[in-house]
């Protein structure tokens, strides 16, 4: 009798758990911008096993990042279509230029969440390619997702980097658009970031909730394709 009630209340389990609707997930916005146009606040969903970006609308197209497959599709509705970037290992060459990282307090940023603010500076020679302002060792486990993401987009980025012109291999060109690793995330949560293509982002809000698991599942019906290499 024992037993019967075991395996009853084993399988209630599995199937409460089959039918699970939401899972806790951390949800940040950043107004995002292009130099000269108009910004965008833009969603990023992150738990252990997902990152989805968005435009904060459920229905919209959207990115999602597969953590344990290390994949990111990206879904388009209007052409009912996914892009689908797999992982591609690529290491950083050696450099005619040199390449620095200043990291350190930023002494006369206001606090964030009662914590410091930090900056970090990544350089070709004396120029900043990339700025970021962000809150050391804050979402740890978060931020790894956002730095495996970079992983596998800057690895598309390196495997297509002879489709660009030569001429436009500038240091900067270089290190935050083509071998662009994120080590930034190691550092802990972006409150700012600048690079050198004009392209700004800024940490708007973020909290913690229930998200509908079906918005990490990729559409029925759509056609799927591998980026090139």
């Amino acid at each position: 009798m024992k037993n019967n009630i075991f395996i009853l209340l084993s399988s209630l389990f599995l199937v409460n758990s089959a039918f699970a609707k939401d899972t806790m997930s951390r949800i940040f916005y950043y107004d995002e911008a292009e130099q000269g146009s108009t910004s965008q606040t833009m969603r990023y969903i992150v738990n252990k096993n997902y990152l989805r970006i968005d435009n904060g609308q459920d229905d919209a197209d959207f990115i999602l990042f597969d953590v344990k497959q290390k994949v990111i599709h990206s879904i388009n509705h209007e052409d009912r279509t996914i892009l689908k970037i797999e992982n591609k290992k690529w290491q950083t060459p050696k450099f005619d230029f040199s390449v620095n990282t200043q990291f350190e307090i930023m002494q006369d940023a206001p606090n964030i969440s009662d914590k410091q603010v930090f900056s970090y500076l990544l350089k070709a020679d004396d120029i900043t390619c990339t700025q970021v302002s962000l809150i050391k060792d804050m979402f740890a486990d978060d931020m790894q997702v956002f730095y495996q993401y970079q992983q596998v987009l800057s690895g598309q980025q390196v495997a297509t980097l002879n489709n660009t012109p030569k001429e436009l291999h500038t240091p900067c060109f270089l290190l935050d658009q083509i071998y662009h690793s994120g080590d930034y995330y190691k550092q802990g949560l972006p409150v700012q970031i600048s690079y050198s293509r004009g392209y700004e982002k800024f940490l708007k809000d973020y909290k913690e909730s229930k998200i509908d698991v079906k918005l990490f599942i990729k559409p029925d019906g759509y056609s799927e394709y591998t980026a090139a290499f």
